[in-house]
Protein backbone atom coordinates (compact mmCIF):
# COMPACT_ATOMS: atom_id res chain seq x y z
CA UNK A 1 0.00 0.00 0.00
CA UNK A 2 2.84 2.62 0.67
CA UNK A 3 4.45 1.36 -2.65
CA UNK A 4 1.11 2.45 -4.29
CA UNK A 5 0.98 5.34 -2.67
CA UNK A 6 4.08 6.66 -3.31
CA UNK A 7 3.81 6.06 -6.45
CA UNK A 8 0.55 8.01 -6.78
CA UNK A 9 2.19 10.80 -5.46
CA UNK A 10 5.17 10.78 -7.98
CA UNK A 11 2.41 10.66 -10.69
CA UNK A 12 1.31 13.83 -9.63
CA UNK A 13 4.12 15.42 -8.54
CA UNK A 14 5.34 14.82 -12.42
CA UNK A 15 1.75 16.37 -13.52
CA UNK A 16 2.99 19.28 -11.74
CA UNK A 17 5.62 19.56 -13.15
CA UNK A 18 4.51 18.61 -16.73
CA UNK A 19 2.55 21.78 -16.70
CA UNK A 20 5.79 24.05 -16.27
CA UNK A 21 6.93 25.83 -19.09
CA UNK A 22 9.64 27.90 -19.39
CA UNK A 23 11.13 30.86 -21.92
CA UNK A 24 13.88 29.60 -23.77
CA UNK A 25 16.06 26.95 -21.69
CA UNK A 26 15.69 28.48 -18.21
CA UNK A 27 14.36 24.93 -16.88
CA UNK A 28 17.08 23.00 -15.09
CA UNK A 29 16.59 19.25 -14.19
CA UNK A 30 19.63 17.36 -12.85
CA UNK A 31 19.60 14.17 -11.43
CA UNK A 32 22.27 13.01 -9.01
CA UNK A 33 22.98 8.85 -8.55
CA UNK A 34 22.63 7.71 -4.53
CA UNK A 35 26.50 8.13 -4.05
CA UNK A 36 28.23 10.72 -2.46
CA UNK A 37 30.87 11.15 -5.38
CA UNK A 38 28.27 11.63 -7.90
CA UNK A 39 26.50 14.33 -5.89
CA UNK A 40 30.09 15.99 -5.53
CA UNK A 41 31.15 15.70 -9.24
CA UNK A 42 27.29 17.09 -9.81
CA UNK A 43 27.93 20.50 -7.18
CA UNK A 44 31.20 20.67 -9.23
CA UNK A 45 29.04 20.56 -12.82
CA UNK A 46 26.97 23.19 -11.85
CA UNK A 47 29.37 25.06 -10.79
CA UNK A 48 30.88 24.75 -13.93
CA UNK A 49 27.61 25.65 -15.96
CA UNK A 50 27.30 28.48 -13.45
CA UNK A 51 30.46 29.96 -15.49
CA UNK A 52 28.98 29.12 -18.73
CA UNK A 53 26.05 30.80 -18.35
CA UNK A 54 27.26 34.16 -17.79
CA UNK A 55 27.95 33.67 -22.24
CA UNK A 56 23.97 33.67 -22.52
CA UNK A 57 23.29 36.93 -24.90
CA UNK A 58 19.94 37.09 -23.07
CA UNK A 59 19.84 39.28 -19.64
CA UNK A 60 16.72 37.45 -18.77
CA UNK A 61 17.77 34.11 -19.38
CA UNK A 62 21.09 34.19 -18.20
CA UNK A 63 19.67 35.83 -15.17
CA UNK A 64 16.45 33.01 -14.68
CA UNK A 65 19.42 30.36 -15.55
CA UNK A 66 21.93 31.66 -12.89
CA UNK A 67 19.17 31.37 -10.56
CA UNK A 68 17.99 28.38 -11.21
CA UNK A 69 21.80 26.78 -11.08
CA UNK A 70 22.41 28.65 -8.23
CA UNK A 71 18.87 27.44 -6.16
CA UNK A 72 20.01 23.86 -7.00
CA UNK A 73 24.21 24.32 -6.63
CA UNK A 74 23.01 25.59 -2.71
CA UNK A 75 20.41 22.44 -2.41
CA UNK A 76 23.73 20.46 -3.42
CA UNK A 77 25.73 21.58 -0.83
CA UNK A 78 23.48 21.67 1.76
CA UNK A 79 22.83 18.04 1.44
CA UNK A 80 25.19 15.90 3.90
CA UNK A 81 24.43 12.60 2.66
CA UNK A 82 22.24 11.02 -0.54
CA UNK A 83 19.35 8.66 -0.67
CA UNK A 84 20.47 5.20 -1.98
CA UNK A 85 18.10 5.96 -5.04
CA UNK A 86 19.63 9.07 -5.66
CA UNK A 87 17.63 12.89 -6.08
CA UNK A 88 16.50 14.64 -8.78
CA UNK A 89 16.05 18.46 -8.85
CA UNK A 90 13.93 20.60 -10.67
CA UNK A 91 14.62 24.41 -10.82
CA UNK A 92 12.97 27.31 -12.79
CA UNK A 93 10.69 30.08 -13.07
CA UNK A 94 7.28 29.02 -14.91
CA UNK A 95 6.33 31.74 -17.82
CA UNK A 96 2.81 30.41 -18.03
CA UNK A 97 2.08 30.75 -14.35
CA UNK A 98 2.78 34.72 -13.65
CA UNK A 99 7.01 34.06 -13.26
CA UNK A 100 6.40 32.07 -10.59
CA UNK A 101 9.62 30.14 -9.71
CA UNK A 102 9.64 26.25 -9.31
CA UNK A 103 12.33 24.55 -7.44
CA UNK A 104 11.48 20.80 -6.54
CA UNK A 105 13.54 18.07 -4.90
CA UNK A 106 12.24 14.14 -6.14
CA UNK A 107 13.88 10.82 -4.41
CA UNK A 108 12.71 8.33 -6.76
CA UNK A 109 11.38 5.20 -6.18
CA UNK A 110 14.26 3.33 -8.14
CA UNK A 111 17.93 3.37 -8.02
CA UNK A 112 19.23 6.32 -10.71
CA UNK A 113 22.00 4.48 -12.88
CA UNK A 114 23.38 7.54 -14.46
CA UNK A 115 23.37 11.82 -13.80
CA UNK A 116 21.68 13.83 -15.90
CA UNK A 117 21.97 18.10 -16.02
CA UNK A 118 19.62 19.74 -18.75
CA UNK A 119 18.33 22.97 -19.29
CA UNK A 120 15.73 23.36 -21.53
CA UNK A 121 11.93 25.24 -21.84
CA UNK A 122 10.49 22.08 -20.13
CA UNK A 123 11.75 19.55 -17.44
CA UNK A 124 13.37 16.03 -18.26
CA UNK A 125 10.88 13.84 -17.13
CA UNK A 126 11.14 10.77 -19.37
CA UNK A 127 13.33 8.70 -16.47
CA UNK A 128 10.90 9.45 -13.44
CA UNK A 129 7.63 8.69 -15.74
CA UNK A 130 9.52 5.30 -16.47
CA UNK A 131 9.73 4.31 -13.39
CA UNK A 132 6.29 5.60 -11.78
CA UNK A 133 4.98 3.90 -15.05
CA UNK A 134 6.40 -0.21 -14.22
CA UNK A 135 4.17 -2.56 -12.80
CA UNK A 136 6.32 -4.78 -10.39
CA UNK A 137 4.21 -7.66 -11.37
CA UNK A 138 4.61 -7.31 -15.45
CA UNK A 139 6.81 -10.08 -16.69
CA UNK A 140 8.19 -10.89 -19.83
CA UNK A 141 8.61 -14.91 -21.18
CA UNK A 142 11.31 -16.25 -23.00
CA UNK A 143 12.11 -19.47 -24.59
CA UNK A 144 15.82 -20.27 -25.33
CA UNK A 145 15.80 -23.71 -27.34
CA UNK A 146 18.95 -25.55 -29.11
CA UNK A 147 19.83 -28.91 -30.23
CA UNK A 148 20.54 -29.87 -26.88
CA UNK A 149 17.20 -28.95 -25.04
CA UNK A 150 14.80 -26.15 -24.27
CA UNK A 151 14.73 -23.30 -21.58
CA UNK A 152 12.16 -21.43 -20.44
CA UNK A 153 12.12 -18.20 -18.23
CA UNK A 154 10.41 -15.19 -16.86
CA UNK A 155 11.92 -11.21 -16.48
CA UNK A 156 10.66 -9.46 -14.53
CA UNK A 157 10.26 -5.48 -14.46
CA UNK A 158 13.03 -5.29 -11.78
CA UNK A 159 15.10 -7.55 -14.09
CA UNK A 160 15.22 -10.41 -11.80
CA UNK A 161 14.79 -14.01 -14.42
CA UNK A 162 12.87 -16.79 -12.96
CA UNK A 163 13.49 -20.24 -14.49
CA UNK A 164 10.25 -21.45 -15.21
CA UNK A 165 11.24 -25.01 -17.07
CA UNK A 166 14.06 -26.60 -18.12
CA UNK A 167 14.34 -29.66 -20.77
CA UNK A 168 17.30 -32.05 -22.68
CA UNK A 169 16.59 -33.71 -25.54
CA UNK A 170 19.08 -36.04 -27.19
CA UNK A 171 18.83 -36.26 -30.56
CA UNK A 172 20.46 -38.83 -32.65
CA UNK A 173 23.47 -37.51 -34.72
CA UNK A 174 23.99 -37.22 -38.63
CA UNK A 175 25.68 -39.60 -40.23
CA UNK A 176 26.20 -39.77 -43.59
CA UNK A 177 27.88 -43.00 -44.28
CA UNK A 178 25.70 -45.88 -45.37
CA UNK A 179 27.10 -48.90 -47.04
CA UNK A 180 28.01 -51.60 -44.32
CA UNK A 181 27.86 -49.62 -41.42
CA UNK A 182 24.00 -48.76 -42.13
CA UNK A 183 22.99 -51.98 -40.14
CA UNK A 184 25.13 -50.93 -36.92
CA UNK A 185 23.82 -47.44 -37.27
CA UNK A 186 20.57 -48.24 -37.54
CA UNK A 187 20.56 -50.47 -34.35
CA UNK A 188 22.40 -47.86 -32.18
CA UNK A 189 19.36 -45.24 -33.14
CA UNK A 190 17.18 -47.63 -31.25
Amino acid sequence: KEAEMETFVLRRTLKTLEAVQGAGTTLVSVYVPGTLSQLALMSSKVQNEMGVASNIKSTQTRQRVREALNSILHHLKSLKRIDPNGLALFCGVDTTHDGKRVMKAIVPPKALSSPLYWCDSEFQLKALHDMANTDENESIGFAVVSGEGTYFAALSASGTIEALKTTSVRLPKKHSKGGQSAPRFQRQRI
